[in-house]
């Protein structure tokens, strides 16, 4: 299993470096001898249960307190410290924590949760000394659950997804041999790893194979450019929105990225306009994936000598995907359909909601993504929208995510979101919120913005209503969260009838 094959690289490759963080590097001896000593401070607490918070951005120490809670048999649920104090701890209450490893960083978050009556350890005040290494990792069942990791909540309360050591195991070992990634490549950690992505690609991937991994725990286009520069970073795994910030830093050099080979990206649908501005910028083809936490999470992705533009890729070994029509038949080549996945990376269910995983997953194992694809003749898919996104207005069905595209490419549109609305004629409307580039002070009217929608699709499918905002509400893995665009009070741009 993942946490045997990283414990023994630190036997066979002991000497090489392990992980490259703001506090320096550590190797693969000395990461296996941190979880060691870890693991001797967490047994010491006064809560002991069989779940273990974490709360540590994405850097060695959080590598550390993932494989400490696998060694002394605990469950590690992963925490977003980017949330409030107070949707933290709520958290916490629902994955039935008593004790979560922190930092002194995060001091509100830190009181907040002991006002609430949660013990925390704060990992940057402990001693590593050297502790005796155990003799034998805990016994471990592939079935066992491995780690307990919390949707972003785009559209609802988040839910714990409960992964196994074989969802993570296969699809580790699938993702591997999709990308052909080996031993002497260097990982970039730029997602934190209460993100799946975050720490599928770059922990436990990485490290079972033994590459060095760089986190840089505070992103900047000068940080991750200094850290490709300095350490030839080959992989770098990202969501479109930190692609788009190094495409539109002036500060960053065509050259700057020469090393990296492997451009992925994922966590939300990538812009075919960011595609070909990056390709253009710096001569690197962006890769883009598909994948949920409740797929363990990679599904499908692009690869340097096999990617389309525009599709996420085919699936890896192992997953088989179904689209559905809306008439409940397969869909033809070519034609969309809603997706449904099987395979030894499918979730066990979400944490304490039997009733939730019973509506996504079906006693033969599919499990209803809720989103809208299709597949072309080579296998590639793409993914063409959400079908609880779903506009139906006069009957007729509108996809948002097909106008938000539309939307992107107008000139100084950084951001675009487009939702429904209830309509007293129509059933449901859409609505477009935009962020607009500071670079550019004039910004259009409705009446334009409605023209260049209309001159890519049916008028019934522009927007009633646009409305500029000052910055998109995202999530902290970089997702445009839409339950929290209406109804605020955006500055209007206008609504046209």
């Amino acid at each position: 299993m993942l946490l045997e094959t990283i414990l023994a690289q630190g036997r066979h490759s002991g000497f090489q470096t392990a992980i490259v963080d703001d506090r320096g590097e550590i190797t693969f001896s000395q990461l296996r001898a941190a979880g060691s000593i870890m693991l001797g401070h967490i047994k010491r607490c006064r809560r002991q249960t069989d779940r273990l918070g974490i709360l540590i951005p994405q850097s060695a120490g959080c590598a550390i307190a993932f494989l400490a809670a696998r060694l002394s048999n605990r469950v590690p649920v992963m925490l977003n410290f980017l949330l409030k104090p107070v949707e933290l701890v709520d958290i916490c209450r629902d994955a039935q924590l008593e004790l979560v490893v922190s930092i002194t960083h995060f001091k509100e978050h830190n009181e907040a949760l002991q006002k609430a009556g949660f013990e925390v350890l704060l990992m940057d005040q402990l001693s590593f000394r050297r502790i005796p290494w155990p003799r034998r990792s805990p016994a471990r069942k592939p079935e066992d659950v491995a780690v307990i990791l919390y949707t972003s909540g785009t559209s609802a309360a988040p839910k714990g997804v409960i992964l196994t050591n074989h969802n993570l195991d296969s699809n580790a070992h699938a993702s591997i041999a999709h990308a052909k990634f080996n031993q002497q490549m260097t990982f970039l950690g730029v997602l934190p790893m209460f993100h799946a992505l975050g720490l599928m690609a770059t922990c436990l991937v990485p490290l079972s194979l033994g590459c060095k991994v760089v986190y840089v725990t505070r992103f900047s286009p000068s940080a991750v450019v200094e850290a490709i520069r300095k350490h030839q970073v080959q992989v770098m795994v990202a969501v479109p929105t930190m692609y788009a910030v190094l495409a539109h830093s002036k500060a960053v050099a065509r050259e700057a990225l020469s090393s990296v080979k492997y451009a992925i990206s994922g966590g939300e649908p990538l812009p075919v306009s960011l595609i070909d501005e990056y390709q253009n910028r710096f001569g690197i083809p962006l890769l883009e994936g598909f994948g949920l936490t409740e797929t363990s999470p990679m599904v499908s992705f692009n690869v340097p000598w096999a990617w389309r533009r525009g599709s996420v890729g085919k699936p890896i070994a192992g997953v088989n995907i179904k689209l559905t029509t809306d008439t409940g038949k397969e869909a033809m080549q070519g034609e969309e359909g809603e997706l449904s996945i099987r395979g030894p990376n499918i979730m066990k269910g979400y944490y304490n909601r039997p009733q939730e995983t019973a509506a996504v997953l079906t006693a033969d194992g599919w499990f209803s993504t809720g989103d809208v694809a299709r597949q072309d003749a080579d296998g590639f898919l793409y993914i063409t929208g959400r079908k609880k996104d779903l506009i139906i207005m006069g009957g007729e069905k509108i996809v948002p995510a097909q106008i938000e595209e539309v939307l992107r490419q107008f000139p100084g549109v950084v951001l675009a979101a487009v939702i429904g609305v209830k309509d007293p004629q129509r059933g449901e409307a859409p609505v477009a919120f935009i962020q607009w580039s500071g670079d550019l002070p004039s910004k259009p009217s409705p009446q334009e913005l409605r023209a260049f929608v209309c001159q890519s699709l049916a008028a019934y499918k522009a927007p009633r209503e646009f409305y500029y905002v000052d910055t998109m509400p995202l999530t902290p893995t970089g997702k445009i969260s839409k339950r929290h665009l209406f109804p605020p009070t955006p500055t209007a741009c206008g609504a046209h009838p």
